[in-house]
């Protein structure tokens, strides 16, 4: 049977993903849960209708001309908690150079470009089998953990040398804050040469 000739576009998770500033693994779920319009190919790589995107990044507010610009701050990952949902995610997976997670398979994604990594204290997971948290990959990516309360003693974050440690929930403010702070510490370096 002649199938006609198909002219719509299709986008790739890790193309949505760049798009948005999430993971892919954060995509591919969205598209598990009818989020997007989208097909699976024979091998097994799902592909979103390029309208789809479109009409999610109109309903978030986010432009679709272009894709996300890159910042002098570099790139940030939050990991955090799916199970207590923080307002202020809703903001932060808007902003350019930040990707939230939420689930394990979503360290994947990480490598050496992560300035600063986020962290939840209260995924469990991460103190009992933080294996996608390789020190050799995030050697220079500096861990805050937020909600530091709930850090179990013993925990192998606690080993990293690049730890900050915060007592409340994840915010635009603690974000903004770092972010401000990293620029001024890079200005500084770079008037000092």
């Amino acid at each position: 049977m002649k199938t006609p000739q198909n002219t719509q576009i299709y986008v790739s998770t890790s193309q949505a993903a760049k798009k948005l500033g999430l993971s892919v693994g954060t995509v591919q779920r969205m598209v598990q849960h009818g989020v997007f319009k989208a097909f699976v190919t024979h091998g097994g790589h799902r592909r979103i209708l390029s309208t789809s995107l479109q009409d999610y990044c109109a309903q978030q507010g986010l432009s679709t001309a272009s894709p996300l610009p890159a910042t002098q701050e570099g790139r940030i990952c939050i990991l955090h908690d799916s199970a207590h949902p923080a307002p202020a995610l809703t903001t932060l997976v808007q902003w350019p150079q930040i990707t939230v997670m939420t689930h394990p398979l979503d360290l994947m994604d990480l490598d050496a470009e992560v300035n600063a990594l986020f962290i939840d204290a209260r995924i469990s997971w991460l103190h009992t089998a933080p294996l996608h948290l390789d020190p050799a990959r995030l050697h220079n990516t500096h861990l805050v953990v937020y909600n530091c309360a709930h850090l179990p003693a013993g925990s192998p974050l606690t080993s990293s040398p690049q730890l900050s440690l915060f007592e409340g929930d994840i915010s635009t403010d603690l974000v903004y804050g770092y972010m401000l702070c990293n620029r001024h510490a890079q200005e500084e370096t770079a008037a000092h040469h």
